[in-house]
């Protein structure tokens, strides 16, 4: 009889879906104690938003450290990092000495399997990482993203390729969920005659069908298999242990682990875990109004809807959708694993959102994209789209714009007063404002217990004395003019705070950074607003303006309450960095491009600004 193996990935789950305030160790160690005994092939314990999810927790650890803690409880089962062979678990590609710290970290706190994916399947992209990991004696998990454009012999051809790299096993990732049952029989038939590694199979639940799916790859060779304890009811969307095992019943198939034990697990994680996740009832709601058309993957679509909030376009959200597959298939399909699904998102925002049309205005990212800084595409690029680069041909790229900088130096400078552990600075590379925040708050003892970042708070009553939050996109009927005049009395006045009730809503406005929080109030509610970008800056002679490449929140400084990069008066050199843009993840340092003196600074720290608006001005030497 044959016995699969389980990835389970619960852990990483729980990382990624519960409120950060309430993970705390005395939950995980709740957990991981039960743990002891089972015997699982491996614990995913990184990948998808866990590492970033991890320094926003009540842990009080980096995820490194975490991982190490995970260790020490349970040493027996084997952890697992799922990472890029490029971009490891940020949304930037790194260069070789982050990847060798990463690596060379990771095992060092436990990690010995990497599950190692480039979104576009090039392998020239996995040579030196995985070099790496063999060189530092872990294993490596060659992962090819399902593309079902693809026919079924690309599958053992790329596998086959990973294994003589050194990949000691293969996984199918299926990131979009678009398998079909009889497309799984079919590949892992093919890939269990093929080739002589184990073979797993990883996907996402989002049309309902990953556990026939998996199952179907079960009997027809398919190795191992991610698992998780939490139901893709929740928000996470992998098929659960316990349906799977249970569709296993009657076969010729099996399994190492006690499924008594895997149960009373299961009602463990259910009592101590599934009041703290994050019902992300947006994504649930929208998969089952569009089941047939703009299925994305999950993360995506939220990370969309947020950014639309955000900036008060929220009724676009259909028409952006429906953007991101039009310019997916028009650069040549290429997979919406990250990075590239939040490249392709941000560029489907300008041309539907910002720009008059489409493709007048092209993010930096997706310029990359396009000269292949990323990789190779999988397919021929819309010719349209060529003749729109043009006027960015190689003779014209920008060098720094294609250029991989070590930035682990850098960092590490800008931490040296909080930190000189390698964990922290290599977080700080990944997610730089969010590992700041997570130093301070651990160095004042208030981990995890950070105050709300929005200024402007709104719950509505749900049963009676209940409050859930709503977003203020939302409330059309809601009399913003009202608001505004209170906005602005609080403003004006001494008062931190005032929480009161406007047709029905509880609203509560915050004094802290006013000019961000009524702009950024106004924007939501109405859509659009006045703002900095409309008050034309009148310019000397030799003056330049600098202006935002992309629509995000503003950082004056690398870290949370540090000096900022520049001041009006400060003489700055071509190269030098002014500030950053966050944008879907991607925190964008904005360089200056001459030498010369800042002059005026318009735009607050962490304020909202729109594409083209004018930051700041630059007097030219």
């Amino acid at each position: 009889m044959k016995n699969i193996k389980i990835n389970d990935i619960t852990f990483r789950n729980i990382f990624q879906n519960t409120d950060p305030g309430d993970l705390d160790k005395k939950k995980l160690l709740s957990v991981l104690e039960e743990y002891s005994g089972l015997e699982y092939d491996s614990l995913e314990i990184m990948g998808g938003s866990s590492f970033e999810k991890i320094l926003e927790s009540s842990l009080c650890m980096n995820p490194f450290q975490v991982s190490s803690f995970i260790k020490s409880i349970i040493p027996s089962i084997p952890l697992q990092a799922l990472i890029g062979a490029r971009n490891l678990t940020g949304p930037e590609i790194y260069d070789a000495h982050i990847i060798k710290k990463f690596i060379k970290e990771s095992i060092q706190n436990g990690i010995s399997i990497f599950r190692v994916y480039d979104s576009l399947n090039d392998l020239e992209n996995f040579k030196f990482t995985v070099s790496e990991i063999l060189n530092n004696d872990a294993l490596c998990q060659g992962t090819i993203i399902f593309d079902d454009l693809r026919d079924s012999g690309y599958y053992p051809e790329t596998a086959k390729e990973l294994v003589d790299m050194g990949c000691s096993s293969i996984c199918i990732k299926d990131a979009e969920s678009t398998m079909i049952p009889g497309r799984a029989a079919e590949l892992f038939s093919v890939l269990s005659r093929e080739i002589d590694v184990p073979v797993y199979f990883s996907a996402s639940n989002l049309r309902g069908l990953q556990t026939l799916n998996y199952f179907e790859a079960a009997v027809n060779g398919c190795s191992g298999f991610d698992l998780s304890f939490l139901p893709s009811s929740y928000n996470d969307l992998t098929p659960t242990v316990f349906s799977f095992l249970l569709s296993l019943k009657g076969s010729d198939i099996s399994y190492k682990v006690d499924y008594k034990k895997i149960a009373g697990l299961g009602e463990l994680i259910k009592k101590n875990i599934y009041p703290y996740i994050e019902q992300d009832l947006f994504s649930t709601r929208f998969i089952l109004d569009h089941t047939n058309k703009n299925l994305l993957p999950k993360w995506l679509i939220t990370k969309i809807n947020n950014q639309l909030v955000e900036i008060g376009e929220i009724e676009s959200l259909d028409l952006v959708l429906e953007e991101v597959s039009r310019i997916k298939n028009e650069i040549g399909n290429p997979s919406l694993s990250a990075p590239i699904g939040q490249i392709i998102g941000s560029q489907a925002v300008l041309n539907s959102v910002i720009s008059d049309n489409r493709w007048e205005i092209l993010c930096d990212e997706i310029k990359k994209l396009i000269w292949e800084y990323y990789g190779k595409l999988p397919r021929k690029i819309d010719k349209n789209i060529l003749d729109r680069m043009e006027s960015f041909s190689e003779e014209n790229r920008v060098e720094s714009l294609l250029e991989i900088k070590d930035i682990y130096k850098e960092h590490s400078e800008e931490l040296r007063k909080l930190t000189s552990e390698e964990g922290d600075i290599l977080s700080y590379c990944f997610f730089p404002e969010k590992t700041a925040r997570y130093l301070k708050d651990k160095s004042n003892g208030i981990a995890g217990k950070r105050p709300e970042r929005e200024q402007v708070k709104v719950s509505r009553e749900v049963r009676g004395d209940a409050e859930k939050p709503v977003p203020l996109s939302s409330l059309k009927n809601l009399d913003t003019q009202k608001l505004k005049e209170i906005t602005s009395i609080v403003e004006s006045s001494n008062i931190d705070e005032i929480k009161f009730e406007l047709d029905g809503i509880k609203i509560s406005i915050n004094n802290l950074m006013q000019t961000k929080t009524s702009r950024s109030l106004q924007k939501t509610v109405h859509g659009n607003t006045d703002s900095a970008q409309d008050l034309k800056p009148v310019l000397d002679a030799g003056s330049v303006e600098v202006k935002s490449p992309i629509v995000g929140l503003f950082y004056s400084s690398p870290v949370p309450g540090d000096s900022p990069f520049v001041k009006a008066g400060d003489r700055v050199k071509k190269g030098d960095t002014l500030f950053i843009i966050e944008a879907m993840k991607h925190m964008n340092r904005v360089d200056s491009e001459f030498d010369g003196v800042i002059g005026e600074i318009f735009i607050q720290n962490e304020e909202i600004v729109e594409y083209d608006q004018t930051i700041m001005i630059i007097k030219k030497d």
